[in-house]
């Protein structure tokens, strides 16, 4: 079985974003790329821990492979750092110095319209 996680990559605009989403000054997000990861089993939460981590080595190596990755390096878009957001399906993601943290819908509404 396979389905499908709409994501979408929005980077932080903010001042000391690379501090950590929101840590010294709000967040300002503005959306990068927006695509689809197809996923084979069943939907579970080790599955979206496993798209966070392909969409962070994706946009980040010199040489992607996947074709959302190259599309986003064509645009000339920096790589996801600290700060900046994932949303995969109905959940929010501010990349962390060590992992992800999962953000509140109001802490992204907040972010988007600054």
């Amino acid at each position: 079985m396979t389905y499908e996680l709409i994501t979408t990559v929005y980077l932080n605009q903010g001042d000391y974003q690379t501090l950590g989403f929101g840590e010294l000054a709000p967040p300002k997000l503005a959306a990068a790329a927006g695509f689809v990861i197809t996923m084979t089993g069943h939907p579970s939460t080790e599955h979206v821990k496993t798209a966070l981590e392909t969409v962070f080595e994706q946009l980040n190596i010199d040489d992607p492979d996947q074709p959302w990755a190259i599309k986003y390096r064509l645009a000339a878009h920096r790589s996801l750092s600290v700060g900046d957001v994932v949303v995969i399906g109905e959940t929010a993601w501010a990349c962390a110095p060590s992992g992800w943290d999962l953000l509140t819908a109001e802490q992204l509404h907040d972010a988007l319209y600054h």
